[in-house]
């Protein structure tokens, strides 16, 4: 936001300079972007010329003599419209112009130059602020010998505020003087306004059709005068960063820099009827705007209809059917309030970012939509000739009355640690012009309007701090220091990544966002996805239900790399619209050990990735896990090669092959998956706190081989021999497994490897051969095996 200094004098009291207001902003308001005089240039002076010739050595040269009022000087200009009785800036000798350019005595092909006539740019003015191609011509009613930068109120100082988006009251010039006010502690004087009216009534009728429209008003102004602005007015557009173009467009900006309300002025004549209608637009409908592009509407931009046809953009640009011109005689003037998410969208859409439409977007004063109205017609009156025609039609929708918000003098105390008194608080609300009653310790503010960003107790605390100020905080260091630690399921899960990648596994950080496609595609059961209202791009705009997914992108990722040898894991959430719910999810394959100098190269298979799952599970002391067929077969896993895993009943994840159709479509080799829920192994993870000596004794192993019916799983196998070795059997390995020659159809043969160890003494032979004979007699008897022959 840009601002004249000159401009907001009139309007607060500053006794300060430009330098200690900026700093006062920078500590109290919002962050000082830039601050400068309007024009630098030095030693300048009205000039009137006297005569003008044409230089005798060129075509385009002119000698000019020039009254500077102390005396008559001879200067040589090749601006083309230079003329005799023409009042102009001089440049005089010893001049400073923007840019370092210092003016002193030459001689311009012969003839002698005694300074310099000047033009707006040659001042550092901007050509995007005139249209001027020569130099510029004063007023005639410039006294000469006197300051021009005076004469066309370039005499001021800008200061450039950097908003943050909360604060869109400082967006006009009576915001900021507000906050000025309240930083300085210094009385506002801000001007009443009058509107002279004729006694013609205004004739049109406003009616809405959309929710999006919260108010609007409408003004007649007729035998208005198309004319350049005065200086005064166009000075204050140009340090605001705004071109001037006609009196009545420049007054329509000029009201919205000064009370932050945008409006807009309608070519009266060359509406079709006398009823303004606001309503939403009709799918591709058109309207031209006054850029003089065809813009194509949809449903949810908001139009300006005269009852026929749309003729102007709500909020963002007006139409050029019923724009301002030279041939304008009668003006509509709109004062309204939209939506301002609407705005935005229209804005961003449309990529058509205006003044106005920024000023929507943050929110403006209900309050101040009439008094903008009535600002611009008392304007008109003055600037245009105007006659303003009795009444404002108008529509209100919206709650016109100020907010209240109680703040105890405790809570104030205890938020900021600052001991304010009543006294302080009270003249801290009367320097805000907040009202406010104060009631057992309790203030009852009334909130203005226009400070829409204030709507609890906790901002009021905030506009109390900054305008008290920030130094009476007490800077209180703390007593002790506490040293940090991490909760107990943080170190479980630096336990689960430490183990993981000790096993070989790499961990990856996936998207949480996909498409709803790739969130259903790992689901065994329907759940409805969480979609993004307006994602960046579709192929992430829903919420992940699974990792595995993921994991498969970075899989193929890694394929398409020639890497074949692929171990991940990710502790990550999945969402769904019952919830959120974290896993640790895992992908494996190609090889697992690979010991070239042994000659030995293990593939991952089911059993590695079981045993992966194992490993972790026994770390974080979890027992009673198992590993059993999937009730319902997962869909995108391998049917005979998958497994649920349970733990005391609860099913709290899966691990299998992925589906032979799936790594096909993929173009994947053999790969393995696990995902668990993280919460559920946690829980049923135990205190690893009892400390076992280790045994002084020896152990003893012996190997075994048995026959068994192909239907006993080897889970069941192992849980007969512990039962029946008891604890002096610590150790049970199944090495090997054997379906085929000399072993009947519905047999198979399991090798197994078992490890005695007594931690009392030393075990006999004898005392071994006894527990094997035990053992071999309760693979007989519970599961009508036999010792293979």
């Amino acid at each position: 936001m840009l601002f004249s200094l000159k401009w907001l004098k009139e309007m607060v009291s500053i006794p300060c300079t430009r330098e200690e207001l900026v700093a006062k902003f920078n500590l109290m308001s919002s962050e000082v972007e830039d601050h400068y005089q309007l024009v630098t240039a030095t030693n300048l002076t009205v000039g009137y010329v006297k005569t003008c010739i044409m230089h005798p050595q060129s075509d385009h040269l002119h000698i000019c003599e020039v009254d500077v009022a102390k005396e008559t000087l001879q200067i040589v200009c090749g601006a083309p419209n230079v003329a005799a009785g023409q009042k102009v800036i001089v440049a005089l000798e010893g001049a400073v112009l923007p840019g370092n350019f210092k003016i002193k005595k030459s001689t311009i092909r012969g003839v002698e130059s005694n300074g310099m006539i000047c033009s707006l740019d040659e001042l550092g003015i901007e050509h995007k602020y005139h249209q001027e191609d020569g130099i510029h011509v004063l007023p005639e009613s410039s006294v000469i010998g006197t300051n021009p930068l005076e004469v066309l109120h370039f005499d001021d100082e800008v200061i450039e505020l950097s908003l943050t988006p909360n604060r869109g009251d400082l967006l006009s010039m009576m915001g900021i003087a507000y906050d000025v006010s309240a930083m300085l502690d210094t009385a506002l004087t801000l001007k009443d306004i009058f509107v002279k009216e004729v006694k013609e009534s205004n004739p049109v009728k406003v009616s809405t059709q959309t929710p999006s429209c919260k108010s609007y008003y409408a003004r007649v102004i007729r035998d208005v005068e198309i004319k350049e602005s005065p200086e005064w007015l166009k000075a204050r557009l140009i340090a605001s960063g705004i071109r001037p173009i006609n009196n009545v467009v420049d007054i329509t900006n000029y009201v919205m820099l000064e009370t932050g309300q945008p409006l807009h002025a309608f070519d009266f004549d060359k509406l079709k009827s006398n009823t303004i209608v606001v309503r939403n637009a009709i799918d591709n409908e058109t309207i031209v705007t006054l850029d003089g592009k065809t813009r194509t509407l949809v449903a949810d931009d908001i139009v300006i209809t005269d009852g026929h046809t749309p003729v102007a953009l709500a909020g963002v640009m007006g139409g050029e059917s019923t724009q301002i011109d030279q041939s304008t005689k009668a003006i509509l003037l709109e004062s309204a309030i939209f939506d301002g998410l609407t705005i935005r969208k229209t804005s961003k859409r449309l990529d058509l970012r205006s003044e106005s439409s920024s000023r929507f977007e943050r929110g403006l004063d209900p309050n101040r939509t009439l008094l903008a109205c009535n600002r611009a017609a008392a304007l008109f009156e003055q600037l245009a000739n105007g006659k303003v025609l009795a009444n404002v039609n108008s529509f209100e929708n919206q709650n016109l009355i100020p907010i209240v918000v109680d703040l105890s003098l405790s809570k104030l105390i205890k938020v900021t640690g600052y001991q304010y008194s009543e006294k302080l608080v009270s003249n801290v609300l009367k320097r805000l012009h907040f009202e406010f009653k104060l009631q057992d310790g309790i203030f009852k503010i009334s909130v203005p309007t226009r400070r829409i960003d204030i709507k609890t107790y906790q901002d009021i605390i905030e506009e109390i701090v900054r305008i008290a100020g920030y130094e009476l905080i007490p800077t209180t260091l703390p007593k002790s220091a506490i040293p940090g630690s991490l909760t107990e399921v943080q170190k479980q899960k630096r336990l689960i990544r430490e183990t993981l990648s000790t096993l070989g596994l790499n961990e990856t950080i996936t998207y949480s966002l996909t498409s709803e496609s790739e969130a259903k595609s790992f689901d065994a059961d329907e759940k409805e996805s969480i979609q993004l209202l307006y994602p960046i791009v579709e192929t992430r705009g829903t919420m992940r239900h699974s990792q595995i997914p993921a994991l498969l992108e970075v899989l193929n990722y890694n394929l398409s790399r020639k890497a074949e040898n692929v171990h991940l894991f990710e502790i990550g959430k999945g969402y769904s619209n019952q919830g959120e719910t974290e896993f640790v999810s895992g992908l494996m394959t190609g090889v697992f050990d690979d010991s070239k100098w042994q000659g030995i190269t293990r593939p991952v298979d089911f059993f590695v990735v079981k045993g992966v799952i194992e490993t972790l599970l026994n770390k974080l002391n979890v027992d009673k896990v198992q590993f059993l067929p999937p009730k319902l077969p997962h869909p995108k896993l391998h049917p005979g090669i998958s497994a649920e895993i349970i733990i005391e009943d609860i099913s709290v994840g899966l691990v299998g092959k992925l589906h032979p159709s799936l790594s096909s479509e993929k173009g994947f080799p053999d790969t393995y998956v696990f995902e668990v829920d993280l919460k559920a192994i946690l829980s049923a993870s135990k205190p690893n706190d009892k400390m076992k000596e280790v045994s002084k004794f020896p152990s003893v192993s012996r190997d075994l081989a048995i026959v068994i019916d192909r239907s006993i799983s080897a889970k069941q196998v192992i849980e007969t021999l512990k039962k029946a070795g008891k604890k002096t059997l610590i150790d049970i390995k199944i090495f090997d497994v054997y379906q085929g020659e000399k072993v009947a159809l519905d047999k198979k043969s399991i090798a197994l490897s078992l490890t005695f160890q007594d931690n009392s003494k030393t075990l006999s032979t004898e005392e071994i051969d006894l527990l094997v004979s035990k053992i071999v007699k309760a693979i007989a008897t519970e599961l009508n095996g036999e010792l293979r022959s």
